[in-house]
């Protein structure tokens, strides 16, 4: 005879919950499944971080202190969604196509490529010389947009969509410069580990927020290329918040230090531009 329940028999949500085994067994599989979504998603980070031509399995596991088989299954399902590409006759990974596809449904919610792009038109006509976007996103530096100039440079290897530690690049130290303390303990200490890989640490990116609050800019030698120069100007919102970077770019010959005093004004005016235009869009939004 099926077991039938008293009427007056009732147990609320939380009873429920603390007697039944089955939710635990949910809970731990929910969290197996948010672990796996977090380290799927560091893969993609460290990926798009990574060289254009690719990073090896043996390479993105220790990246990331994961063993060698879960690595593999992480890289296995990506790549059969399409977000990870394998490099044609080689073992590296790269960001795949549907990503870049992924990306495209969010263009129209981060109006600052729009915003910037008429003024690195100008600003690049004016200088001659490979100009940066730059965007601070969770804990990395973006570089959202560029363009070469009349001058290219081969030592200039920057691509759309790299990716730095923020605090790493000169466009980042500006940046973190006028972010707030808590944010800026939270981005050095989250971001630790990754620094050695550039031989910089937390004093030397200290060091330059403080020339960049002074200043109001950063002008030192590039982190991967030392034979490149960096001029850095935040690009900031109503508040005073950044929202970007503006960055030149270029081996030491075209950046001589009796050339910056004129460019500075210039990289400044063209932060302001942007500046202004972002706010307008948002009155009209």
């Amino acid at each position: 005879m099926p077991y039938s329940k008293p009427d007056d028999f009732e147990l609320d949500d939380m009873e429920m919950a603390a007697n039944d085994p089955a939710p635990k067994r949910s809970t731990r599989r929910d969290e197996s499944g948010t672990q796996c979504i977090h380290r799927s998603l560091g893969v993609m980070r460290l990926l798009a971080s990574g060289s254009r031509h690719g990073l090896k399995l043996v390479d993105i596991a220790a990246a990331l202190d994961l063993s060698h088989p879960t690595t593999h299954r992480i890289l296995k399902a990506l790549e059969e969604e399409g977000v990870v590409e394998r490099v044609h006759g080689s073992r590296r990974y790269t960001v795949g196509a549907e990503a870049a596809w992924l990306g495209l449904a969010a263009t129209d919610r981060f109006p600052i490529n729009a915003a910037a792009a008429p003024v690195l038109d100008g600003l690049s006509k004016a200088i001659g010389d490979p100009v940066f976007l730059a965007v601070a996103s969770r804990h990395d530096t973006i570089y959202a947009d560029r363009r070469i100039g009349a001058f290219p440079s081969q030592t200039v290897r920057l691509s759309i969509g790299a990716r730095r530690p923020l605090g790493v690049s000169i466009a980042g130290r500006t940046m973190l410069a006028f972010m707030p303390e808590r944010k800026v303990d939270e981005v050095l200490t989250t971001n630790a580990p990754r620094f050695d890989a550039y031989q910089c640490n937390a004093g030397i990116i200290l060091e330059g927020m403080r020339e960049a609050r002074n200043r109001g800019y950063l002008c030192a030698d590039s982190v991967t290329a030392s034979e490149n120069r960096v001029i850095s100007v935040p690009v900031l919102n109503m508040v005073g918040a950044p929202v970007a970077a503006i960055s030149i770019i270029a081996p030491h010959h075209r950046l001589p230090a009796s050339r910056i005093p004129r460019l500075v004004p210039m990289l400044r005016a063209a932060a302001q531009d942007i500046s202004r235009s972002l706010t307008e869009k948002a009155k009209v939004a």
